[in-house]
């Protein structure tokens, strides 16, 4: 496939996606417009939050504090870990497909070079000596792990995942594990999520619970953002109550060991709710909800990034004002990598035709006349993963592929531990998962799948292994 960047700056999107029954369908120039509208919104929401990151902490940034954007800016973008760690995953993916396991993604992430920090580099140099993923993420190796970097570089999952919302969120799950945990993980599959939804949706409510769908009732990441929802019904015409309640009661809540003990907050969780903050008071414009998520401080670049690529492929780059991206140079490089946003677009249009196709989507039509037609998924929250407050031994379980008849599977998973045996989950390497102790999967294609058999103790506590079944 062929990327037209010239095309799509003067692409004026031709409608929503079209609803029918139990399909969903898009053109390939509105899909492209709103591809590359999630990459210049976030390039444009760090850009301008750049100057104020953890500037603010634990307080609002003033109005008069907010940096007058300079349309220049839009270019130093290329430079943030926020959108140059997504190119390895791209890369894995392009390279081995994208059902590659996550030690694929392990391999690309440990060959990077551009500047690190927190869950990231403590996970690259985890992976650089010899723990694979997912123990470059656990909680035992990385105390970073519900900090907030998968949350800020998982737009990809997303976008290559039209209208797919549980695939997002798989992707997100695989790669997740490279360098996070639990509510580090949650983080990146739900911005996964809403990046998939954002294809069809007609509201951002829509995306947001898009979202909310695939992370677990039990979690902490989930009740920030449902206090978040809580408070926006109290207080809906005035975010600051909102950000009050919800430093009160969520502002030091940090296991980062470089901000447990000052205002310096980098958990993934109340980040998130600044992103759900922009979403919901910035009601869809663009330039009020990025303005807003930065105003709430802490990771006042990383977050208006977010909320830009969200709304950027809500709206379509056609739908972004125009003063973000006049001066956009799209054939610069990414830091560290050599990929270009030409490169970017391309690629996540080409993983999306893979995507689309082996999860049951249709593409119809010919070259620029193209319609994707997706079936509408029954989305599913994710396992329950935390990390423990307390050492505590994660659930002793064996696993096996019980038979293949065919396409169809059948898979066995025995879990004992002192605190109870919560849930099991498989991923089957196919870009779907299912919860039981014994599931029964029927795969599309033959092949070799690498599946991963998950359990979750009563405290949210997890353990994994990792099988192989091939079809033929």
């Amino acid at each position: 496939m062929h990327f037209c960047w010239a095309a799509i700056l003067i692409l004026a999107a031709a409608g929503c996606g079209e609803e029918s029954g139990s399909t969903r369908s898009i053109g390939i120039q509105e899909l492209r417009d709103k591809i590359a509208g999630g990459w210049v919104g976030q390039l444009a929401g760090v850009a301008w939050g750049m100057s104020t990151e953890f500037v603010y902490l634990g307080e609002i940034i003033p109005e008069e504090e907010v940096p007058d954007w300079v349309p220049e800016w839009i270019n130093v973008g290329y430079a943030q870990d926020d959108v140059c760690v997504e190119i390895p995953f791209l890369q894995a993916m392009r390279e081995h497909g994208v059902n590659c396991d996550w030690s694929r993604f392990g391999d690309a992430f440990a060959e990077t070079t551009f500047a690190l920090w927190h869950a990231n580099r403590a996970g690259r140099e985890n992976l650089q000596a010899g723990i694979p993923v997912p123990d470059s993420g656990h909680y035992s190796n990385n105390e970073h792990c519900d900090d907030i970097d998968w949350q800020i570089e998982s737009d990809f999952a997303g976008l290559i995942a039209p209208g797919l919302p549980k695939v997002a969120a798989e992707i997100a799950w695989r790669g997740g594990h490279v360098m996070n945990y639990g509510d580090g993980v949650y983080g990146g599959a739900w911005v996964a999520a809403m990046h998939a939804e954002a294809y069809f949706a007609k509201s951002i409510d829509e995306i947001i619970e898009a979202g909310l769908r695939v992370v677990p009732a039990a979690s902490q990441f989930r009740a920030v953002l449902d206090d978040v929802l809580d408070w926006h019904e109290q207080y809906p015409q005035d975010w600051t109550l909102t950000w009050q309640a919800l430093q009160d009661k969520w502002g030091e809540v940090d296991r980062c060991p470089e901000g447990r003990d000052h205002p310096y907050n980098i958990d993934a969780k109340l980040n998130a709710a600044y992103v759900l903050i922009g979403l919901l008071y910035g009601k869809g414009d663009f330039e009020d909800s990025v303005r807003i998520s930065m105003r709430c401080g802490q990771d006042s670049d990383c977050n208006p990034s977010t909320v830009g690529a969200v709304l950027g492929n809500y709206s379509g780059l056609s739908g972004i004002p125009l003063r973000f991206k006049t001066d956009l140079d799209t054939t610069e490089y990414f830091s560290h990598t050599s990929a270009t946003l030409d490169d970017c677009l391309s690629w996540c249009e080409d993983l999306a035709y893979e995507v689309f196709r082996s999860t049951g989507g249709e593409i119809t039509g010919t070259s620029e006349d193209e319609v994707w037609t997706a079936p509408l998924q029954k989305t599913e929250p994710l396992i329950l993963e935390q990390w423990p407050a307390e050492e505590n031994p994660p659930p002793a379980q064996n696993s096996e592929v019980v038979r293949v008849d065919g396409r169809t599977a059948t898979f066995s998973a025995q879990a004992l531990d002192s605190d109870g045996i919560l849930e099991y989950m498989w991923f089957f390497g196919d870009l779907d998962y299912a919860r039981g102790c014994e599931v029964t999967h029927t795969y599309r294609e033959p092949g070799t799948y690498a599946v991963l058999s998950y359990v979750s103790d009563d405290l949210g506590n997890t353990s994994w292994r990792a099988l192989t079944v091939t079809i033929d």
